[in-house]
């Protein structure tokens, strides 16, 4: 299965928001920063995994 391309903004995106977590020294903030990105991450597999068996419920 090959990688599924980014588009040139979703690289820009990354590349600036990456920098801003390197600027970050509050590890309170990172803490939530990852609690945040976790959910997201479980909330794409469980959208990919619906779109991908329409007629289930």
């Amino acid at each position: 299965m090959e990688p599924i391309a980014l588009t040139l903004g979703q690289q820009f995106d990354i590349e600036q928001r990456s920098r801003n977590i390197n600027s970050m020294t509050d590890v309170k903030q990172l803490q939530e920063i990852s609690k945040d990105l976790l959910l997201a991450w479980q909330q794409e597999i469980a959208r990919s995994r619906a779109a991908a068996s329409p007629h289930k419920k």
